[in-house]
């Protein structure tokens, strides 16, 4: 299951989606969430609002591959990064809302994910070149997640309250997630990149590390938050097939 072009990536997605709502499965509230950022992206792409439309294909693409590499790897049996680990053995349990789901696949995809895709599609001399654009996704994403936001109110109305862990925004909690994972990745994408290929694997295996203790964190909160999320599951939908045919209602 890989890409070549953002068409096949969405292709792929609904495929996995399709899959997780005949088989109730929570892995699809991700794939969801991606699938509306990855049609952002491509509308973005279309409009002219890159500075480069065809490397920010190339790097979307390289994106979803490493999502779509770890998503086989699973479904198959295989041992996928401990960030996607975490993420995808979270999918069975029913003591997590969804939100902490789609922070869990926020975590490893852009955390890990993102930063070694932009590493693949530049050279150290040209990485630069692409931070404009590498940032600029930011306000493109937050225009999606706005839309996804009212789906989720739809099946998880206490999300509402979300707004309380982020006094500045009502809708922030995954936003503010997205925007910091997008600076740790850029991060890691300056440091893949000036690395030797020898040192590729070491870099990713600790920054995979340090990942997985994130997602650690985002499945056991504690204080304040552990209550919020506690209050979540007193009220969310428990019908995932049902959840996810509204999260991806056209």
């Amino acid at each position: 299951m890989q890409a070549h072009t953002l068409a096949e990536v969405l292709r792929h997605l609904d495929t996995i989606i399709d899959r997780c709502r005949q088989q109730n499965s929570r892995i699809g509230y991700f794939a969801s969430l991606y699938k509306a950022m990855t049609l952002g992206v491509q509308t973005a792409i279309e409009q002219g609002v890159f500075d480069d439309g065809p490397r920010m294909e190339r790097l979307d693409v390289a994106f979803a591959n490493r999502y779509l590499e770890a998503y086989t790897q699973f479904s198959t049996g295989q041992i996928a990064t401990h960030a996607w680990m975490h993420a995808f053995n979270a999918a069975s349990q029913d003591k997590l809302c969804i939100v902490q789901h789609l922070l869990l696949g926020i975590n490893a995809h852009i955390n890990l994910d993102l930063g070694i895709a932009a590493a693949t599609v530049t050279t150290p001399a040209t990485i630069h070149e692409l931070q404009h654009d590498f940032l600029l996704i930011n306000n493109v994403i937050a225009n999606i997640y706005a839309l996804m936001q009212r789906r989720l109110k739809q099946v998880s109305w206490p999300v509402l309250f979300l707004s309380t862990l982020d006094p500045e925004r009502s809708d922030a909690l995954i936003n503010f997630s997205i925007q910091k994972a997008r600076d740790m990745a850029w991060s890691n994408a300056l440091l893949l990149s000036a690395s030797p290929d020898a040192g590729d694997a070491a870099v990713i295996q600790a920054t995979d590390g340090v990942i997985a203790d994130v997602a650690t964190g985002i499945q056991n909160p504690g204080g304040f938050t552990n209550l919020l999320v506690k209050g979540i599951l007193l009220f969310e939908s428990r019908d995932v097939a049902k959840n996810l045919a509204i999260l991806n209602e056209a």
